[in-house]
C-alpha cells in the first residue's frame, strides 16, 4: 500500500470499500454520479436500457401511522414511471428474498395512494366529475439487490459460479410472464470467485471491484477505462474531505439489521451444533460465524452477545 493512504482501522488502504452504506450511495446515489448508476443497472438488469432517472425519498411510509415505515438504499423513477429499489446487503441475512418481496408493498401502496391523492385534490378544487377510479394499471417496481453472500437454490442444478439471477410473476407449466409489475434482480458475490485475470465481461469487472475495491493498491490495466477510472478516483480514501472521511468510518462500522443478522447466524449455529451432537460441534459453529461477523467489520461486543464467546476469544480468530 503506499504510503499516503489513510489509516482505516483495518489496515493501511488506497481505496475504500463500496460494500458500505457511505460508498454505496456516493457511487449510485447521488446526482453527479447518476451515470455511473444507469450503466450498473443495464449492466445488472440486461434486458432494459435506462437511459434516465429520477431520485426520489427512499424513506417510505406503510399504509396507517401504527405500519413500519421503510427506507431504502436508493430509491429512483424511471421516466415511463417505473419505481426502481436498489438495495445492498453486506451480511448474511436468511429471508432477504422474503424481505425484498416486503419491500415492493410500498410503492405498489404509495401508487394507490398518489391515485386517491389525485381525486381529493380534484375534489376539493370544485371539479363537479371529479370521481376515484383508479384501475390497479400498476407501473413496474424492480427490485435490484447487491449481496455480499450467497444463497441456497431450490433448484438442485443451480451452478455455483452463477452470481446473478432475475425473476418474475410466471405461469407454473408454460412459464409464460403473468404480469410484468414485479421483478427481483439478485447479484450474489459469494458466488463470484474470478481473479483479476480471469475477468472476461465488463459486467465481471464491475462486479470484481464491489467485492475487491478495497483489497488493491493502485489502478489495474484492465480497469484504465474512463468510467472505472471515475469509480476508483471516487473510492481513493484521500481525495475524502475530513467530514466524508468520518461518514465512511461510521459506515463501516454499522452493519444495518444487526438483530436480523445476529439471530439467523444463532440459529444456524444451534442447528449445526445439533447435526453433529457433540459440544465442540456447537462450539465449531459459534466460531465459524464470530469469524465471518470479524471479517465483516462487525463490534466484538457484538459478536460476543451474538456467539456466546468470549471478546478474548473472539480476538484469537
Amino acid at each position: 500500500m503506499e504510503d499516503n493512504a489513510k489509516e482505516t482501522g483495518r489496515g493501511r488502504q488506497k481505496f475504500a470499500e463500496l460494500l458500505c452504506d457511505f460508498m454505496f450511495k456516493r457511487l449510485f446515489g447521488s446526482e453527479a454520479n447518476k451515470d455511473v448508476l444507469l450503466e450498473f443497472l443495464n449492466m445488472i438488469l440486461e434486458d432494459k436500457n435506462i437511459e434516465h432517472v429520477d431520485f426520489i425519498p427512499n424513506e417510505h411510509l406503510g399504509l396507517t401511522e401504527d405500519d413500519r415505515k421503510v427506507i431504502f438504499d436508493i430509491s429512483a423513477r424511471c421516466k415511463d414511471g417505473e419505481r426502481l429499489i436498489i438495495e445492498m446487503q453486506k451480511g448474511y441475512q436468511k429471508h432477504f428474498r422474503k424481505r425484498a418481496i416486503y419491500y415492493t408493498t410500498y410503492p405498489i401502496n404509495e401508487q394507490a395512494r398518489d391515485a386517491r391523492d389525485t381525486f381529493v385534490k380534484a375534489k376539493a378544487a370544485g371539479e363537479k366529475n371529479a370521481k376515484f377510479d383508479w384501475d390497479y394499471n400498476l407501473k413496474p417496481v424492480t427490485v435490484v439487490a447487491v449481496l455480499n453472500f450467497s444463497f441456497k437454490h431450490l433448484d438442485d442444478e443451480w451452478p455455483d459460479d452463477r452470481f446473478r439471477s432475475s425473476y418474475r410473476l410466471r405461469e407454473d407449466g408454460t412459464h409464460e410472464i403473468m404480469t410484468d409489475v414485479l421483478r427481483f434482480v439478485f447479484l450474489e458475490l459469494g458466488r463470484f470467485r474470478k481473479r483479476i485475470w480471469e475477468l472476461e465481461t465488463r459486467f465481471d469487472k464491475w462486479v470484481y471491484l464491489l467485492k475487491h475495491m478495497h483489497e488493491l493498491a493502485e489502478i489495474p490495466k484492465e480497469f484504465s477505462d474512463p468510467l472505472f477510472t471515475r469509480l476508483f478516483m471516487l473510492a481513493e480514501i484521500d481525495n475524502f474531505t475530513a467530514e466524508e472521511y468520518q461518514q465512511y468510518i461510521e459506515s463501516l462500522g454499522n452493519m444495518g439489521d444487526y438483530q436480523n443478522i445476529i439471530n439467523t447466524a444463532v440459529e444456524e449455529a444451534e442447528l449445526r451444533g445439533r447435526a453433529m451432537g457433540r459440544e465442540e460441534g456447537v462450539n465449531m459453529a459459534r466460531k465459524e460465524d464470530a469469524r465471518r461477523f470479524k471479517e465483516l467489520g462487525v463490534d466484538l461486543a457484538i459478536i460476543a452477545q451474538a456467539t456466546g464467546l468470549t471478546v478474548e476469544e473472539i480476538e484469537k480468530l
